[in-house]
């Protein structure tokens, strides 16, 4: 009978051992994200709902690019890249990156991502090949560098006669307006908005569109948290798709997604206005076998990249 007692005193400490385990959670949640780039899970974000909603801290870092977001990742400094851009965690995954991509931030259109030229230069469309023996502005890695390729072959331009800088968006910016490049790529709406004083869009947004050229960021976490923590991964995602619905029905505070994104309440409208917010069903089906799909295949991303578990179906 003490045996028996013994073995299932033991079960039962084995049981909540195993269950203590499983639901073992992070202590906090740190996060990435892009300031210019408004989104309306900034509203949650500044009233705290994500904080509320996983039970723990959520500390938010922002970031000039998606590489630096996937080097603070794998350095160990950030859980969840929010709104990462597609082609660097695809770099990433293709150096064997323990990432995985969780989410579809948004689609977009080139008003959020686009190369400008400068008005002094006299280089359009029409003449681009005149940008071969210049120099360009372009963060490389990063969707602007994405955009920029493609945006070479509608215009028939050779990027490889180019002299091309690395610079993020704001350096990009200052350098057009300095008249040190006569072209930058970039994204965020306070950088695009500061080149144009001085430019014009190469492409406009109705040509990128009509050339193909489409823009998606991710919701990228670390292998490692989302194994010890899916249920805090869940909800992330939870959270933020109630914010798209919000969104989606107007019912978005404005004003505060403009002032978390350090943005003109105007600019900050024009922006997101380009943005496409999918829902969870045609976040699904864009990860299974539609627009992101394509991208990932395109780009010869390696298998096994997409967890769509986590989606809010």
């Amino acid at each position: 009978m003490r045996k028996l007692i013994t073995m299932i005193l033991g079960s039962i400490v084995a049981f909540t051992l195993n269950m203590s385990v499983a639901n073992s959670a992070a202590s906090e949640v740190r996060v990435a994200f892009f300031l210019e780039w408004p989104t309306p899970n900034q509203e949650d974000k500044v009233k705290k709902l994500f904080d509320d909603a996983l039970g723990v801290p959520v500390k938010w870092t922002n970031f000039a690019n998606g590489g630096a977001m996937t080097d603070a990742m794998l350095a160990g400094d950030i859980d969840i890249s929010y709104s990462q851009g597609l082609v660097p965690f695809i770099n990433a995954v293709k150096s064997n990156a323990p990432l995985k991509l969780v989410d579809i931030a948004m689609e977009y259109g080139m008003g959020g991502t686009t190369c400008i030229t400068s008005k002094a230069s006299g280089i359009t469309k029409a003449n681009a090949s005149e940008l071969e023996g210049k120099k360009v502005a372009v963060p490389l890695g990063t969707m602007a560098e994405y955009v920029f390729d493609e945006s070479m072959k509608v215009v028939g331009a050779d990027r490889k006669k180019m002299e091309v800088i690395q610079m993020d968006p704001e350096e990009g910016a200052a350098a057009i307006v300095a008249g040190d490049v006569v072209m930058a790529c970039l994204f965020g709406g306070n950088s695009i908005k500061s080149a144009l004083t001085v430019g014009t869009r190469l492409l406009t947004v109705q040509e990128a569109r009509d050339a193909g050229i489409l823009g998606i960021d991710i919701t990228s976490v670390t292998t490692k948290f989302m194994k010890e923590n899916p249920g805090m991964v869940r909800t992330f995602i939870e959270v933020t798709h109630e914010a798209n619905a919000r969104y989606r029905a107007g019912k978005s505070d404005m004003n505060i997604i403009a002032k978390d994104a350090e943005m003109k309440l105007g600019d900050m409208k024009d922006t997101i206005g380009g943005f496409k917010f999918l829902t969870p069903a045609e976040t699904k089906k864009s990860m299974e076998s539609g627009n992101l799909d394509a991208f990932l295949k395109g780009m010869g991303t390696p298998g096994g990249s997409v967890d769509t578990s986590f989606l809010p179906l």
